[in-house]
């Protein structure tokens, strides 16, 4: 674990990225990433290589877009899916695999985060989350209720709601805001140093790093290398008695 850069105080609120920090992360949608997201099979009757190839159509759509990402429609790229099936593109039929779309980043909440996050919030620290997604985060919250952290969070922020994503400060500011905490008083916790760091230091928050394949990728750029690194955030109640 690395020390800070700079001297600083605890923080009054914590900020959390979702994938790679409270849940497995869903960065590809493939026949191993589908096993994961959808253990009991599609929920829909429907060839799985079909799925496989409009969902591979839609990320790879997804990540071709400048970052920072707008959030994305994917709507017309399943209907021309649907078409190319020979299935009726209504607007119920369509909705209803976008529904199926949006469990691919539901993944389940790591077994040390529920008892993490009830640590720090007996101790009174404020929570929430600002979370790079490509689609809306319905079965996200429905995990975050199934494993008994919902009501841990004042605010949560996903960017296919919000409109735009992380490096983006206008997320940051959003959730901020709307905690009513200010930008000094806040870590922001993530897995990815060119998303996450420089977010945060973007609007004047510590960042925090998680231990990840991305961890390292800064590429030598400032704003890119975090104030803290941890194993996962099963360090931070122990870490946060070390400041003042």
């Amino acid at each position: 674990m690395n020390e800070a850069k700079n001297p600083m105080a605890k923080p009054t609120a914590i900020l959390f990225d979702m994938g790679g920090v409270l849940l497995d992360p869903a960065d590809e949608w493939d026949e191993t990433a589908f096993r994961v997201s959808f253990p009991e099979g599609l929920p829909v009757p429907a060839p799985l290589d079909w799925f496989l190839g409009m969902s591979g159509d839609i990320m790879q759509t997804f990540l071709a877009l400048k970052p920072p990402r707008l959030a994305m429609d994917v709507r017309p790229i399943i209907a021309a899916w649907l078409k190319r099936r020979g299935v009726a593109t209504s607007s119920e039929e369509t909705d209803r695999w976008f529904d199926v779309l949006c469990r691919w980043e539901a993944r389940p909440v790591f077994d040390f985060v529920p008892p993490t996050l009830r640590a720090l919030h007996s101790r009174g620290f404020r929570m929430g989350v600002v979370s790079n997604t490509l689609m809306p985060a319905r079965y996200i919250r429905k995990e975050f209720e199934r494993a008994g952290i919902a009501e841990l969070f004042e605010h949560t922020v996903f960017s296919a709601e919000f409109g735009i994503n992380k490096p983006d400060p206008a997320i940051f500011l959003h959730a901020l805001e709307t905690m009513q905490v200010r930008p000094e008083d806040a870590w922001y916790v993530g897995d990815k140093p060119q998303r996450d760091a420089r977010g945060a230091h973007g609007v004047g928050m510590t960042a925090v790093l998680v231990d990840s394949p991305h961890a390292d990728r800064t590429d030598a750029v400032p704003d890119d290398v975090p104030d803290l690194r941890i194993p996962n955030i099963a360090a931070l109640p122990d870490l946060l008695e070390r400041f003042s």
